[in-house]
């Protein structure tokens, strides 16, 4: 019996070393965005590891800067930001190396999309 626990104990081992660790959402990235009304913009993000969450820092095309604290893994981020007075959440996903994903306004019956990719 003990044989059998130790085999199965050394598969599940080299099973769990053979999947490839992924990377936390850490890094910058430029970003093709929709805003609700259907207009679209550009711009990019940094997002960097601190402690158990992640900080924003997304550069507009006019230069402006905003700052948003994220929550999540390696395959979903869950955002919370600050712009013009305005609070808002975004909600990304992990899709191969790009992240996807939607975010409004607090109060706004609407959605906007962004894609993210690795600069």
């Amino acid at each position: 019996m003990w044989k059998s626990v130790r085999i199965l104990a050394v598969a599940a081992a080299l099973i769990g070393s053979a999947v490839p660790a992924l990377a936390d959402p850490s890094g910058t990235y430029s970003i093709a965005g929709t805003n609700p009304d259907g207009t679209t913009y550009d711009a990019s993000v940094l997002v960097a590891k601190v402690g158990d969450t992640f900080t924003l820092t997304y550069t507009l095309a006019d230069g402006t800067k905003l700052q948003g604290t994220g929550i999540g893994d390696d395959d979903v981020l869950a955002i919370g930001y600050l712009q013009d007075g305005e609070s808002g959440v975004a909600l990304m996903y992990r899709e191969n190396q790009k992240w996807l994903g939607v975010w409004s306004y607090i109060g706004s019956k609407t959605l906007g999309t962004e894609e993210w990719k690795p600069q």
